[in-house]
């Protein structure tokens, strides 16, 4: 029986685990076998431990995103006050100066603070806009209102996604990275379920074949995707 390719990502590790769990469970005659009972136990934790780290990794990369965009929409911000205060029109660069002595109180230094700073200035930030005085002169810009808006939003955003991210490591996915446990997950799956699969077909084939059929019809299936993703043609066993 061909082995898992060893280029398979975590998601697609994870896959295989999910479905190799799933064709055990249908094969109750194989509960009695104490080495895939045993076997089986350590793939349903991998796989458990996987798939969470998987959402994790993707809750932190999701968060660094929002990070990145209230960044920017700190300096979409900085841009349009400074655009208008250098404007040759008085109406609109005394407002701007009045905007700018707000913003400069926190600047963009702000957004190089840790996640906790950055939003609690965020916050004081608006705030301070949302004062009757500052409204007078936000509403004599065109685009301020937008600029202002689109920060809430991407501020909003990011303590979503945070508590999201948070809400993972508090329910114990802080373990091992999702690279890690593929690796176990892969030492597991073709150097003990398959070796041994390979063996009890030859010992008890009545007993296992169909088992492994359907096991190799999985591994199989995984391999072609790989191979069509790398550009590989999967080798024949």
């Amino acid at each position: 029986m061909k082995k898992l390719n060893y280029s398979a990502r975590t998601t697609e590790v994870d896959d295989v685990s999910d479905r190799l769990i799933a064709v055990y469970d249908a094969q109750p005659a194989l509960a009695a076998d104490p080495f895939l009972a045993a076997t089986f136990g350590e793939i349903r934790t991998q796989s458990h431990g996987i798939t969470e780290a998987i959402k994790r990794d993707r809750a932190l990369s999701e968060l660094d995103s929002a990070d990145a965009l209230r960044d920017d929409r700190v300096r979409d911000l900085r841009d349009i006050i400074r655009g208008y205060r250098a404007l040759p029109l008085p109406a609109q660069s005394k407002a701007a100066v009045a905007l700018w002595t707000i913003f400069a109180k926190y600047g963009m230094k702000m957004t190089r603070e840790n996640y906790a700073s950055e939003s609690s200035l965020i916050e004081s930030l608006l705030l301070d806009l949302s004062t009757a005085e500052a409204k007078l002169h936000i509403d004599a810009l065109a685009g301020m209102p937008e600029a202002i808006a689109a920060l809430r939003t991407a501020q909003t955003d990011f303590t979503a996604k945070r508590i999201a991210y948070e809400t993972h490591l508090a329910h114990g996915a802080e373990g091992l990275n999702a690279s890690e446990i593929r690796k176990t997950l892969l030492e597991l799956i073709n150097g003990r379920l398959l070796t041994y699969i390979d063996t009890m077909v030859m010992v008890d084939k009545a007993k296992y074949a169909s088992f492994a059929a359907v096991v190799e019809k999985v591994i199989d299936d995984m391999n072609a995707v790989i191979a069509r993703r790398t550009g590989k043609t999967p080798e024949a066993s």
